[in-house]
């Protein structure tokens, strides 16, 4: 009798379980799928400029510097290494945070010299529209950051390629200034296919064309370049020169798209119902 009643309760769950799975299939197909929110449509680009403009968000790209630029009057700057808790501090300089440092309104018209992680020249802006909205008249920011400083203080630090994740690369191109290199016609149409239509392709994927589009296409060497490519065409490229806003995506367009679709389903899971959802690092 107990191995009977056993048995019976033990198909009991099961069916409940069963039924159970197919009352949420179901309601599963009834959900409508995300919409596809980091494409750059003309929709979608639109989107991103009403967002921005009704919160009168503003990137002040005025404070952004160079090494040879700064380097001439480098001994009146104070050095402020910007980063959260760095593992690694850097000599010579204070370690503030944006949050504290528009506080300190003692410092407003001292000359500054602020250091970051380095890549996005977007997040560089902001801090530069938030600290002159705080008062502060003398500030600099380096762009590319630690890495940017230690190479050009640090001259017999072997060079080495910069690489950059998906999440910054994605940040950067919607709500910045950023150069995509494609390494062959393929990753050009991939990266279209994705909704990257703004970007060069090499012809011949020889380092001696890539460093003449870094060159002359990046705004002086102010703005980011990223190099996509499989591993091949990154081995093939040779690259033989360090040039300080070239950046390498690692994986390519495979990282994109994964780096998309996780910007989709975060947006969708939010189910705002107010039309804010954009590009943002998640």
């Amino acid at each position: 009798m107990a191995t009977r009643n056993l048995i019976c309760d033990w198909s009991r769950a099961v069916l409940g379980l069963v039924l159970f799975s197919l009352c949420y299939v179901a309601q599963a197909d009834q959900m409508p799928e995300p919409q596809a929110e980091c494409a750059a449509s003309p929709e979608y680009i639109s989107k991103i400029e009403r967002f921005f403009k009704s919160r009168g968000v503003s990137h002040d790209y005025s404070c952004l510097t160079d090494f040879p630029t700064i380097s001439k009057n480098l001994k009146r700057y104070q050095l402020v290494d910007i980063r959260t808790n760095p593992v690694i501090p850097l000599k010579d300089s204070w370690n503030i945070s944006v949050d504290e440092l528009k506080l300190k309104d003692f410092l407003a018209n001292r000359p500054l010299l602020l250091l970051d992680e380095g890549f996005s020249r977007v997040q560089q802006a902001s801090i530069c529209t938030t600290l002159k909205q705080a008062g502060f008249t003398s500030v600099k920011i380096l762009v590319g950051g630690i890495p940017q400083w230690y190479s050009a203080t640090h001259r017999k630090t072997a060079q080495r390629n910069q690489f950059v994740s998906a999440k910054d690369v994605v940040y950067e191109y919607f709500n910045g200034r950023i150069l995509l290199v494609a390494a062959t016609a393929a990753i050009s149409r991939q990266l279209e296919e994705l909704g990257f239509d703004e970007h060069k392709t090499l012809v011949t994927n020889k380092f001696s064309e890539l460093s003449n589009i870094v060159v002359s296409s990046s705004n002086g060497g102010y703005d980011p370049v990223v190099y996509l490519g499989t591993k091949d065409d990154l081995n093939a490229l040779d690259i033989n020169q360090y040039l300080p806003n070239l950046y390498i995506l690692n994986d390519g367009t495979k990282a994109l798209l994964s780096q998309l679709m996780h910007n989709k389903l975060i947006d969708y899971a939010r189910n705002a119902p107010q039309e804010v959802n954009f590009c943002a690092q998640k």
